[in-house]
């Protein structure tokens, strides 16, 4: 594994994004995966299993990486809300592909990273990229909100929870607990791990450590929230030019509809759903997930 950060210049301050490259990439490799994780205010960790692709074939590289403000990229803390959108994360893609001089490529977005590899094929149209699968993502956030309150309304306490959830802010401790009964339930609910791995535990990377509350860095989950709340690309889907995998999860918090409109959207489009997985079929069902991305990279 190699890792280091790239610079990535915003109105001529630097910033740096910190990657990961798994495998090898030489003339004789395959064009690498890029990995885009979710969010917003996650990091690349729990999409760890990944790197078991480049495992078992090290021609094949996946590269993963923090997008600004998270992880071990540049801290935004001091930041006004005006510097953030999702242009700025698209950039950061285009950036990256440029600073490691990948003239080809396919890129996975999972959850929030669905809506910035779409964005990004769709804003900037860019020559190397050469396919795009969606996992476990959204359209619309439109889609998000009614599918959130359908998976929530089966939880044993709903208003509770919906109350919870309300309590950012005021409360991380009954929002952590409203958000933990809807994740134990629809993001991680077939994973077999126990306890569970501290790369799922996302929520720390927002809220901190669930007893001290420290080490969280809500910044960009914060300024983000309000800038995405009515974003939708469904219109724009038809802009998508290369072939297109959709990967869902039956018991998804994100059903399968939410990200539907990319099957019946873009030209080349294939929908595959996990039937023993929510949230992180790459955690749920590791072995199928981990060959059917291979199989479609392969492919191509």
């Amino acid at each position: 594994m190699i890792e280091g950060t790239v610079p990535f210049l915003i109105n001529g301050e630097e910033f740096r994004t910190y990657y990961q490259i798994h495998g090898t990439i030489a003339d004789d490799s395959l064009p690498p995966l890029i990995a885009i994780h979710g969010g917003p205010g996650y990091t690349h960790d729990y999409l760890g299993p990944l790197a078991d692709i480049a495992k078992s074939n090290p021609l094949q590289p996946i590269i993963f990486y923090d997008q600004l403000g998270n992880g071990k990229s540049s801290r935004l803390t001091s930041k006004p809300p005006d510097f953030f959108s999702v242009r700025l994360y698209v950039d950061e893609i285009a950036n990256l592909v440029e600073k490691l001089n990948l003239t080809s490529y396919h890129i996975l977005g999972h959850s929030w990273g669905g809506p910035l590899a779409a964005e990004f094929e769709v804003q900037l149209q860019p020559r190397g990229l050469k396919s795009l699968i969606i996992a476990n993502s959204l359209a619309s956030m439109a889609l998000v909100g009614k599918s959130f309150s359908e998976r929530i309304d089966t939880l044993d306490n709903p208003e509770e929870v919906r109350a919870g959830m309300a309590k950012k802010k005021t409360d991380p401790k009954a929002y952590r607990a409203a958000m933990m009964a809807l994740y134990g339930r629809y993001a991680i609910r077939y994973v077999k791990e126990d306890p569970i791995p501290k790369e799922l535990r996302v929520l720390d990377t927002v809220l901190g450590d669930e007893e001290t509350g420290e080490g969280g860095d809500p910044t960009v989950s914060d300024n983000m929230g309000p800038k995405t709340r009515n974003w939708t690309i469904i219109d724009r889907l038809p802009s998508i030019r290369v072939p297109l995998l959709l990967l869902t999860g039956k018991e998804d918090m994100l059903q399968g509809y939410a990200s539907e409109p990319y099957f019946w959207r873009v030209k080349k489009a294939l929908w595959i759903e996990f039937q023993n997985s929510s949230h992180v079929p790459f955690w749920e069902e590791r072995e199928k997930f981990m060959t059917t991305v291979n199989e479609w990279l392969q492919r191509l």
